[in-house]
């Protein structure tokens, strides 16, 4: 009867959970972000709490932004957790945060008060290059790595194990090139397999999580300065940062093969990564471009963009 009673609950809460994501009130185009030199890069969303994190790639520090009110917060800051770099994030089912720390090769999970709960030094531990990006599955987080040919793994239920150094690939695997390689990430829905875009070449491949077998996926045209990805069902949403817009991907049932369709979004300054709010996408403008005069378009921001 326990048993029972348990599934019901996580039934009840799931349908709860489904429901309140669809009827997320998105209030505001744009949210803007403090501060002059923050240039954001990952986003994280919480359909519950209607609160989304994005953090700096100067400083470090971590924000909370509330879609219904626009309310901004210092949710952690970057020098008190030795953190100076922010890239991909994502909420895991406990309600922690799981960050990226780009070229300071670290990464950090912070519980929902925004203290940490666990950090890992990737270059100490295997002389990690840029940890970008990041995709949660139902027992592990995956983190890519745009300068060295490896995907990383952590446990998400057990802080205490070290993160592994999971698939180390070969160019014949997933080419490397100069520039920013392996990027966004993304888990199919059936458990199988992970997506991941190659910036510089505008190339995704698939790779069986099972085999660690790695798949290029037949495109009609590349998605060049691919960057955050999103996939709904067998449609998946490349954020490519140069373009200013976000491009829909039509993947077949297996994932082998792909069809791009138009970009969308206006007014994007080098989108980053993206999250969905209900019928939304909330999109990162990164304006990683502008580091060097004549600056960035102040102020920073996230925006709101519909989802065809």
């Amino acid at each position: 009867m326990t048993f029972k009673i348990t599934l019901l609950a996580l039934f009840l809460s799931c349908c709860l959970a489904c429901e309140k994501i669809e009827l997320v009130k998105v209030n505001q185009e744009s949210y803007p972000l403090p501060g002059d030199q923050f240039f954001p890069e990952g986003i994280a969303f919480n359909p519950i709490t209607s609160n989304f994190f994005t953090g700096s790639t100067s400083n470090g520090d971590i924000v909370k932004v509330n879609v219904q009110t626009g309310a901004t917060n210092l949710f952690a800051s970057g020098i008190k957790q030795d953190r100076t770099f922010c890239t991909g994030m994502k909420l895991d089912i406990l309600n922690r945060l799981w960050v990226c720390g780009g070229s300071q090769g670290k990464v950090f999970v912070l519980e929902s008060d925004g203290s940490v709960a666990r950090s890992w030094d990737l270059k100490a531990l295997y002389n990690a290059g840029f940890v970008n990006d990041c995709i949660i599955d139902n027992n592990y987080v995956y983190f890519t790595d745009s300068q060295l040919k490896k995907i990383y793994r952590a446990s998400m239920k057990d802080l205490r194990s070290n993160i592994e150094e999971w698939f180390t690939f070969t160019d014949q695997q997933i080419p490397n090139m100069a520039g920013a390689n392996a990027n966004g990430i993304e888990a199919t829905s059936d458990g199988k397999y992970l997506i991941v875009v190659v910036s510089n070449q505008g190339k995704l491949f698939r790779i069986d999580k099972a085999t660690k077998t790695a798949t290029e996926i037949q495109l009609n045209m590349p998605v060049t300065s691919g960057d955050g990805l999103v996939l709904l069902k067998n449609m998946l949403y490349v954020s490519r940062n140069a373009t200013g817009k976000i491009f829909p991907v039509t993947l077949t049932d297996n994932y082998t093969k792909g069809t791009v369709g138009d970009g969308f979004g206006e007014n994007l300054l080098f989108n980053t990564t993206m999250a969905k709010a209900g019928k939304y996408f909330l999109v990162v403008n990164g304006q990683l471009n502008r580091r060097n005069p004549p600056g960035p378009v102040l102020p920073f921001s996230v925006s709101r963009v519909a989802i065809p």
